[in-house]
């Protein structure tokens, strides 16, 4: 029974879908089918600016639908950019539960977590308890879907990354080469099938998100160049300008578990003022036998 189990929810995977806004259900769901730069010298002693405090109250703060829009980029590999995901006081009262929690960001070596110089931002891991990070979570969780397994699989833990002047993260993958085990000590371990990363501060000079190797569906609409949100970058892809509130989504991996390199990108430098954002990284759990 359990192999019979193991090879139904392999199956169910390979055919799960994403449902989001009626509007883009179709080419979601077709995306999902179909298959499923450089560095600098960068000095990473900067002191965090203090920033001002906010009189929004996590307490009198209610979950509630926020309207948000979605445009389809790319097909395969999919991903999607959100609109207005986040609602002002939901940003506020992350950013306030995180303030206290930042560090020099860290990057997996060999299965230790050092600080290296290609990428030297500021994180904060995000309490669970937070009533705004428990929003944002289970907006998150619905925009997937049929992703993720209720029962076997989570949406991980919520992270905020910071950037000011000169701080950049070089080109990465936000899926895991080797798959970490799970913390429960059981016989399996997850990966990151899909990414959200939404811009919560946006007070900044350059800080663009490029993916290489990502192309448009088709061209964007043609707007006043301080109105575009992306642009085909000079070395080929597309660089996604900061806006607070609204966010990208990609898909990571393939229906078998393994990454998906086209999903390689980078955080380019900020060359002034601030930029702080939220990373979302739902975990897909498979038996370690797979």
């Amino acid at each position: 029974m359990a192999k019979k189990s193991t090879a139904k929810r392999a199956t169910t995977k390979s055919l799960t879908t994403i449902s989001i806004a009626v509007t883009t259900i179709c080419a979601l769901f077709a995306a999902w089918l179909l298959g499923r730069g450089s560095k600098s010298s960068v000095d990473t002693s900067h002191s965090l600016p203090p920033l001002p405090q906010s009189n929004s109250s996590s307490s009198d703060l209610r979950c509630e639908d926020q309207s948000y829009k979605t445009e389809l980029i790319s097909l395969d590999p999919l991903v999607i950019y959100i609109r207005d995901f986040f609602s002002t006081q939901e940003i506020n009262n992350i950013v306030q539960a995180g303030e206290n929690r930042f560090n020099p960001s860290v990057v997996n070596q060999n299965g230790k977590m050092i600080q290296n110089p290609y990428r030297t931002s500021w994180s904060a891991a995000l309490p669970a308890e937070e009533p705004a990070v428990q929003c944002v979570l289970e907006r998150s969780r619905r925009f997937l879907g049929t992703v993720l397994d209720p029962n076997e699989d989570e949406m991980g833990v919520p992270q905020l990354v910071r950037y000011i002047e000169g701080q950049e993260y070089n080109l990465h993958h936000d899926w895991m080469r080797i798959p970490q085990a799970a913390f429960d000590g059981s016989p399996r371990s997850f990966n990151r099938v899909a990414s959200f990363f939404v811009i919560l501060q946006d007070t900044c000079k350059g800080g663009e998100t490029w993916f290489p190797f990502i192309k448009a569906v088709s061209p964007q609409p043609k707007e006043n160049e301080e109105g575009r949100l992306w642009r085909e970058h000079e070395d080929g892809g597309l660089a996604f300008k900061p806006v607070a509130g609204n966010g990208i989504f990609w898909v990571n991996l393939f229906p078998n578990g393994t990454g998906d390199t086209r999903t390689v990108h980078a955080g380019l430098p900020v060359t002034g003022g601030l930029k702080t954002a939220m990373n979302i990284w739902p975990r897909q759990y498979r038996p370690d036998s797979q």
